[in-house]
């Protein structure tokens, strides 16, 4: 069943549009993360399934009934902002149960709603403290629960981490994806952070300049990037450009500017020989080694500029002629502790190679 639906929606404010040519569907249960850098048409689109501001274009529909112009108070949803918004002057109680009391939802229903809902963001014990007697991870827990009390057939989250240190972030974002699984109600879910992005959602919409780029589930996202944005903005990358000297199979063979040698599996995208093309390599599919004897189609000397420790990993950036390339190593790699200056090689598979025509990614 399809709880959300856009049907190319445009939004623009006088002469400049913001949204252009949004289609969407959203289904029962799902988990979407509209993701992309600032102002890039996100938290509009999101204000716009809200209620709070009308499309200039296309068609909003939830539930199947069309909402274009209908007001936020009437679309049964529940959304939780990157400012919290709780009322100061009521208890956390009082707070949760303000959509209740809009509602006319009696006391003994009310009272058994809110305790639910606190048990289910795990701050059973703080009905009767006021926001500024929380931390800012429990006045966002709050905000959570006062969107979840009402039930809704919708869920809207606008950046309502962005505001945490990176452990608090961390926690909530993990506490976000239990309730979905247990709750089960259609989330749509906006950030900039590739990391939440990828870890709670079902399906992300990644968006730049008011249009979609790619939708598709996280490991499409990552592993199958439609544009040379998607690829450069969902994590880091090794940029190369070259050109296709060779067809041998299923392997091309790709010279950069740089003179390096890269072998590539042949991927979806059609390229053709002596076309130039851009070919990116992720850091965590570079192996660092002492020798050249490897498996690996891909092996380049050279030497160690820089290696930041970095708990889990080490990100290390080789020099190899006129590229600078970035790897990361992970911590039960035996060269890890590597020193700079030091002469290495790096390797990597022709499968682990994404190569994109030039001008058109």
């Amino acid at each position: 069943m399809i709880d959300v639906e856009l049907r190319g929606i445009m939004k623009k404010f006088q002469s400049n549009v913001v949204v252009q040519n949004f289609n969407l569907q959203v289904e029962q249960g799902e988990f979407i993360s509209f993701l992309g850098p600032s102002g890039c048409g996100k938290t509009t689109t999101l204000n716009m399934i809200a209620g709070f501001l009308d499309p200039d274009g296309g068609d909003l529909l939830i539930k199947g009934q069309r909402m274009n112009g209908v007001p936020p108070y009437k679309r049964e949803l529940g959304m939780v902002f990157q400012t919290y918004s709780l009322f100061p002057h009521m208890t956390v109680a009082e707070n949760i149960a303000y959509g209740l009391k809009l509602r006319k939802v009696n006391k003994q229903e009310m009272q058994e709603r809110v305790n639910r809902v606190l048990g289910l963001v795990k701050l059973p014990n703080v009905a009767d403290r006021y926001p500024k007697q929380l931390s800012g991870g429990q006045r966002q827990r709050i905000a959570i629960a006062r969107a979840l009390v009402i039930e809704p057939s919708l869920l809207l989250l606008d950046e309502p981490l962005s505001n945490l240190d990176a452990k608090l972030r961390e926690e909530l974002r993990d506490e976000l994806k239990r309730l979905h699984h247990e709750i089960g109600v259609t989330t749509i879910f906006v950030t900039h952070d590739q990391e939440e992005a990828l870890a709670l959602s079902d399906r992300i919409v990644v968006m730049n300049h008011g249009f979609v780029e790619q939708i598709g589930t996280p490991l499409e996202i990552y592993n199958q990037p439609a544009s040379e944005f998607v690829h450069t903005f969902i994590g880091k990358t090794n940029r190369l450009e070259g050109e296709v000297i060779g067809m041998d199979g299923d392997v091309l063979t790709l010279r950069t500017t740089g003179g390096m040698l890269v072998k590539a599996a042949k991927q979806q995208r059609t390229v053709a020989l002596h076309e130039k093309v851009i070919i990116f390599i992720r850091p965590e599919k570079i192996k660092l080694t002492d020798t050249a004897v490897s498996e690996e189609a891909n092996r380049v000397k050279g030497y160690l500029q820089l290696a930041s420790f970095l708990g889990s990993y080490t990100e290390c950036e080789v020099k190899v002629g006129e590229h600078t390339l970035s790897a990361k190593v992970q911590m039960t790699d035996s060269s890890v502790d590597r020193q700079e200056g030091q002469t290495v090689y790096c390797q990597w598979n022709a499968d682990d190679v994404l190569v994109m025509p030039a001008g058109r990614g």
